[in-house]
């Protein structure tokens, strides 16, 4: 799965350890989800981490999944929203073909899917992550079950 993070989800990581933001940049440094974005984009990221958030090992934590995150070069413009850093967000997700934008912008939320690339929030993300991981289980466990001797 191909997910592009808005900064909001960044910044709002810290706020709360059980946050829905915090579950996916966990997921995300474990290997199980994989992170996309520009380097203007991520070096803007970590700019703006560094003058919001005062916590040391939260800082470490981006820094971990800064590592993690494979570049992607933004070919084309798109111009969809009012925002131009908007735009950049979605453009990388068209680029890298995510299959998700994360954000907590209205007006990216509005447009629910541009393309192939399904704009979601942290919450809407986790809860289908989760349940397609739950449909994998369920085939798995039901594979077991049929073949069991």
């Amino acid at each position: 799965m191909k997910i592009v993070l808005d900064t909001n989800v960044l910044i709002n990581g810290f706020r709360d350890e059980y946050s829905f933001e915090k579950k996916i940049i966990d997921a995300v440094i474990a290997g199980e989800i994989a992170a996309f974005a520009n380097r203007q984009t991520l070096q803007e990221n970590k700019l703006i981490s560094g003058r919001l958030i005062n916590n040391d090992e939260y800082k470490n934590q981006l820094d971990n999944f800064y590592t993690v995150v494979n570049w992607v070069v933004n070919r084309r413009q798109v111009r969809v929203v009012s925002d131009p850093e908007d735009n950049k967000i979605l453009e990388s997700a068209i680029e890298a073909g995510a299959d998700y934008l994360i954000t907590s912008d209205n007006d990216l939320l509005s447009l629910e899917k541009y393309q192939e690339v399904k704009i979601v929030n942290p919450s809407q993300f986790w809860a289908e992550y989760k349940d397609e991981g739950m449909d994998l289980w369920k085939q798995w466990t039901g594979y077991i079950t049929k073949h069991k001797t």
